[in-house]
């Protein structure tokens, strides 16, 4: 990111604070109030994270790994956590890495890109809506990580209409494009289950040793991310079952569908064994043959034959063969 933006939002029950800072060394103005939350768009200011915060080597190495998994890191006197967001562009799914400071009353917060799921908890603060603010920053950091975990169900939900219009059409027409997108939409299941299914052992992490970062009151809503976190998985689950079904009624169509021209390619063939003898029994050209000489051999063979044809066409028709 060409331009990266410091924001801070720090409050307390009865005020707030909003305000884009030119360095982080302006948050410190702000330390009096129970919550301080500095969000960066951009992985930048990371040799000043170091120095005013005092961050290990460890979390930015994190951060700037490339293919780094969601986890969480307790150290001395800060909590350092690093999950995904996902969204939507037109190549497909995207995810991009959050990384998360708790540290005292000072919450921060590193973004790719500009652009996230947190905008509610933005609009909560500045109404004073619900507990945020009467919360202290242990509560923000639930509302971040719920707020990561809620965007996922939209994109699940989109995926699974998708599915729901794809059965629908292999049952009236199937095709290759329609077992293309079903892959497609198999990839994407997949995508999402790397990027969720990590945050298990995250927030059970959190649990178990990190909770010396988070108030009484707070602890409860720990257990909560979890329950979160397995059902959104019983839910990619149940779609990866979803999808792989739609594979097996794709080729289950297609079966039928060649079964149903055999049938037909059968049906003409039997059809055709006795005109064929027929044709093949006045074929032999022997001297006498006493049709051959008759006036109306050649129409009464040929009534025979469409006699014949008609009536295995009704004997078939009466077996449901066509």
């Amino acid at each position: 990111m060409e331009n990266p933006q410091i924001t801070l939002f720090a409050y307390s029950k009865n005020k707030f604070t909003e305000k884009r800072l030119e360095s982080l060394e302006e948050v410190f103005n702000y330390k009096d109030y129970p919550v301080v939350w500095v969000n960066i768009d951009g992985i930048a200011y990371l040799d000043e994270l170091k120095n005013i915060f005092g961050f290990y080597d460890t979390s930015i190495r994190l951060i700037l790994r490339s293919k780094s998994r969601p986890k969480v890191e307790i150290f001395g006197d800060y909590l350092f956590i690093l999950i995904y967001q996902v969204y939507e562009s037109s190549g497909g799914l995207k995810r991009e890495k959050t990384a998360i400071f708790l540290k005292d009353n000072y919450v921060i917060t590193l973004q790719e890109v500009k652009g996230d799921v947190f905008n509610s908890i933005r609009e909560s603060i500045r109404k004073g809506e619900g507990l945020v603010r009467e919360k202290k920053a242990d509560y923000l950091i639930f509302l971040l990580l719920d707020a990561v975990i809620n965007n996922y169900i939209p994109i699940l939900d989109k995926i699974n209409a998708k599915m729901e219009a794809i059965e629908d059409k292999i049952l009236r027409n199937s095709d290759r494009e329609m077992l293309r997108k079903i892959h497609t939409i198999r990839r994407r299941i997949l995508f999402m289950r790397r990027a969720i299914f990590p945050l298990l052992e995250v927030f059970r992490e959190l649990q178990l040793e990190g909770t010396r970062f988070f108030e009484e009151d707070t602890k409860p809503y720990l257990r909560e991310l979890n329950a979160h976190v397995l059902e959104v998985l019983d839910l990619i689950e149940s779609q990866r079952e979803m999808a792989n079904g739609l594979i097996d009624i794709y080729y289950s169509t297609i079966s039928m569908r060649i079964n149903e021209i055999m049938r037909v390619l059968t049906v003409i063939s039997t059809i055709f064994i006795p005109l064929t003898f027929i044709t093949g029994l006045y074929g032999m050209n022997f001297r006498y043959m006493p049709e051959l000489g008759w006036r109306y051999g050649y129409p009464a063979v040929l009534l025979v034959m469409l006699m014949i044809s008609l009536s295995m066409l009704y004997y078939f028709k009466r077996k449901g063969w066509l």
